[in-house]
């Protein structure tokens, strides 16, 4: 959910529904970065936040 026509995703907002979904035997998620960064140079730290996030659900 985009909070407004200019705002990114929140990243911890998206990934809430995560261990519900680990729970029902999901073992595959996706992660569009544009979603959550508009800065290209900033995509490596999302994703390393990403696995750490998903790391710590699991």
């Amino acid at each position: 959910m985009f909070p407004d026509d200019r705002s990114c995703a929140d990243l911890g907002r998206a990934m809430a529904a995560l261990p519900e979904r680990f729970e029902l035997g999901f073992t595959t998620f996706c992660v569009k970065p544009s979603q959550f960064t508009d800065d290209p140079s900033d995509v490596g730290r999302l994703c390393r936040e990403v696995v750490r996030r998903a790391q710590a659900i699991t």
